[in-house]
């Protein structure tokens, strides 16, 4: 039986499927870089995110009339700042806990301190993924003003589904630069956790009728049977 922590085990053999990844591309972002148990890191393509963005952000401000208003509040000024602060600081990882993804602290509105954007960070464990699949660009957004460019991870877990009318995922990762790659490495991590539980699984169903005999609850119903049978004795014994 193997004596080690369960965490340690199923860490070491979530590390071991690492060869199964080698043929991820190494990725440029050094975020994870002292991540404990990293398995691979991915990166998004941060110059195609970044412009897509601003050209929607832009359209949605030149052809909404009511939003012209925060002229008066400089907004212009910052719409291209913001996309660049808020998705340069979007980081996802494979780990031995599952997929995890960081919203970095960011600069937000007109840049001040005072209106920061804290640290965001969310794992999902492989064992909750029911669904994680590529959805491919296609099609325009915002009234066919904007070409739609980025490809959308979608990762689900039991969670996920319609939610006031709208649907939700756990998780969407847009415009990563290897979006199949990550959806292969996602299900042979799901796939090695899933393997990794099977012996326990199996030790599980072996167990001895024998052994089940010894549970608390079986231990007292025996001892009341014994004090009946004893009463019982007594009773018609003496008569």
């Amino acid at each position: 039986q193997d004596s080690r922590p369960r965490g340690l085990a199923l860490g070491e053999s979530l590390m071991a499927s690492a060869p199964l990844l080698s043929g991820i591309p190494t990725a440029k972002d050094n975020f994870f870089e002292n991540e404990p148990g990293l398995v691979a890191s991915f990166d998004f393509d941060y110059d195609e995110v970044v412009s897509f963005y601003q050209k929607l952000r832009w359209a949605q401000f030149v052809f909404l009339p009511p939003s012209w208003v925060s002229t008066f509040c400089c907004t212009p000024c910052f719409i291209n700042q913001n996309v660049e602060w808020n998705r340069r600081s979007m980081h996802v990882a494979l780990t031995v806990d599952g997929i995890k993804f960081v919203h970095d602290r960011r600069k937000d509105v007109c840049g001040l301190s005072c209106t920061d954007r804290g640290k965001e960070s969310k794992t999902i464990p492989y064992d909750k993924i029911t669904d994680c699949d590529v959805t491919e660009p296609a099609g325009t957004e915002f009234c066919c003003c904007i070409q739609r460019t980025l490809h959308t991870v979608t990762i689900d877990t039991a969670s996920s589904g319609m939610k006031d009318g709208n649907l939700q995922h756990e998780l969407l990762l847009e415009g990563l630069c290897h979006p199949h790659d990550f959806k292969q490495a996602v299900w042979a991590m799901k796939r090695q956790s899933q393997g990794s539980h099977a012996p326990k699984q199996a030790e599980m169903s072996m167990t001895s009728p024998v052994e089940d005999i010894n549970t608390p609850l079986l231990k007292d119903i025996r001892e009341e049977l014994r004090k009946l049978n004893s009463l019982m004795s007594a009773k018609y014994g003496s008569a």
